[in-house]
Formats: C-alpha cells, structure tokens, sequence
C-alpha cells in the first residue's frame, strides 16, 4: 500500500478536533496502541497492540513501512504482517525491541485522507495524516488533498516532524 503521509506536532488538540468538525470530518473512534519497533535491515517494522476505546476490541498486528525522514508530506509504502509472514521475510530477525510507542489516537477520516490526533506518553500531542492511495488512484491529488489539509488545521500545529515517533 501507499500513503502520502504528514506529521507535526500539535500545539492545539481542541483547535483540531473543531477544525475536524468545520470540515466534515468522520469521527472513527480513539485507539489506544502499543507499538514495539524492532530494527529490520531496511524500513521500519513495529509491532502494534491496539485497543478500541469505545468497544473494547483489540487488534495485534505488524506493520512494516518505509518512507522518507523529511518534514514535508512524503510517501510512505507499508505492508501489514502476521507472525508466519515476519518469520518468512526476516527468518534470522533478532526481535529484541528497540524502542516502545504508547499513544492515545483520536482517529478521524476526511474522504481518502485518516486524521489522527495523537497523545504520546512521554513526547506530547501530534498530527499525523495519513493520505490513502488505492488501487487507481493518482498519488497527485492525494498529495494535494494532503496538502490543503495541512493549511486548514495549520492554526494549531507546531513544528513538522521528519521521522517517526520512536525517533523522537
């Protein structure tokens, strides 16, 4: 898959929760996720613990992405894994975990665009846009979605954040 992806921190959560709302945003949901990132020869691969607040459900998955540590928006290619598919990619993969991610995720969908307002334990509040190119989609307009998204909720955010969390 592809994302067109945009991170930066967030100075204003109640600023961009109304922004969300002026924009007809889709409230999805908060999710409280775990990510445990164990280094991998190229990328980046984590395992994610999620919780849904509000009906308890509880999704465990890996997730391996690569994309480029810029502030700008920039595309980022991912695949989601289970156990069997980690151990066939990297079958001598040291799984010692590097670094451990907590955060609590207020998830929001604009059209092809996923809005999150994220609480980091021990970092602080971010926001980070995920814009989603599907099949036969043009990675341009996306880009551009993306874009306008990023002066409409600019009143509240900080400074543009390159890499991930757990380069923080």
């Amino acid at each position: 898959m592809k994302n067109i992806e945009f991170k930066a921190e967030l100075r204003n959560i109640g600023l961009a929760r109304s922004i969300c709302l002026v924009m007809d945003a889709r409230s999805m949901g908060v999710l409280l996720q775990t990510d445990e990132y164990v280094r991998v020869p190229e990328g980046r691969l984590k395992r994610r613990v999620e919780r849904n607040e509000d009906t308890g459900a509880i999704r465990e998955e890996w997730i391996w992405y690569d994309r480029a540590d810029r502030t700008n928006a920039r595309v980022s290619r991912w695949t989601i894994l289970d156990e069997t598919q980690v151990a066939v990619r990297w079958p001598s993969l040291d799984r010692k975990i590097s670094n451990i991610i907590i955060k609590r995720r207020e998830l929001w969908r604009a059209g092809n665009v996923r809005v999150h307002l994220d609480a980091v334990a021990g970092l602080g509040n971010f926001l980070d846009m995920e814009g989603i190119v599907g099949i036969g989609d043009d990675p341009a307009a996306t880009r551009l979605r993306v874009g306008t998204l990023i002066g409409k909720f600019r009143p509240a955010l900080g400074e543009p954040v390159s890499g991930s969390y757990a380069d923080l």
